[in-house]
């Protein structure tokens, strides 16, 4: 199965007011000293940061929409000197340069890999990128065992809301659709609904899958594709894991 994508461009940089992890992306990336190489770069959230402490930088992205988003922000910001974007699958990319300092997928995006074999060929192509050892880092959220004895949601829940920048206001809900034990996914829906003053205008609906993946499967699928991992947090402080918040992963691909 290829990497799903759920596109909501339009709404992804309002819906998602993300900084947390800027710095430790960041942080990595000055101390590797580039190039770097991110797998999901989305609307360029945390690629654009990176550009702007002069480090250059290359994103991939499985949606045309999202990367459309992102090139405005580089052009806007006058980065183009120091990255480059292109459309690819995660699991299936091969770019010109072999040579990358650091790689790192941010914001849990791996876990739209579905398969145990896609997310092994995806570690393969990105070992394949980065230059002998070389930086990985990947954050995934820690599975919630609660969550996965909830029973699915009848009814959509209110998840928050924001403006845009063309003065609508947007109503996010969320209802959980069930987990697939056996193959280790989770399913939700996203509802977004957008008005012109009090009036609904549009309304766009999206299911969200994801592949939880357990912290021992992980140091197991970087140990087959060749890295060695470095450390294991549960955040950006670079807490020491311990079942609950994310798995950030810190790994470096073995030297030949």
């Amino acid at each position: 199965m290829k990497p799903e994508y759920v596109d909501y461009a339009e709404y992804y940089d309002q819906a998602h007011v993300i900084t947390v992890d800027i710095p430790f992306y960041v942080d990595y990336a000055l101390k590797s000293g580039g190039p770097v190489l991110e797998l999901a770069c989305g609307t360029g959230r945390v690629l654009v940061p990176i550009a702007e402490h002069g480090i250059r930088i290359h994103g991939l992205d499985l949606s045309e929409n999202m990367l459309k988003v992102a090139m405005e922000k580089i052009r806007e910001k006058k980065l183009l000197e120091l990255v480059s974007l292109s459309h690819d699958n995660m699991a299936e990319f091969n770019l010109p340069e072999k040579y990358y300092a650091m790689a790192f997928i941010a914001v849990r995006s791996f876990m739209h890999l579905f398969t145990q074999k896609d997310q092994i060929k995806c570690l393969e192509r990105i070992y394949e990128h980065l230059r002998p050892e070389g930086l990985l880092l990947i954050d995934l959220y820690a599975p919630s065992f609660k969550r996965l004895t909830e029973e699915p949601s009848k009814e959509f829940s209110y998840f928050g809301e924001f403006m845009l920048p063309n003065g609508n206001r947007v109503v996010q809900k969320r209802r959980y659709l069930g987990v697939d034990l056996v193959n280790q996914l989770n399913t939700d829906e996203l509802l977004f609904e957008e008005y012109q003053g009090d009036k609904l205008i549009r309304s766009k609906m999206l299911p969200l899958t994801t592949r939880f993946t357990f912290r021992y499967e992980l140091e197991l699928l970087l140990e087959k594709c060749g890295f060695s991992v470095e450390a294991i947090y549960r955040d950006y402080n670079m807490n020491p894991y311990d079942g609950t918040g994310e798995i950030i992963a810190v790994a470096r691909k073995n030297a030949a």
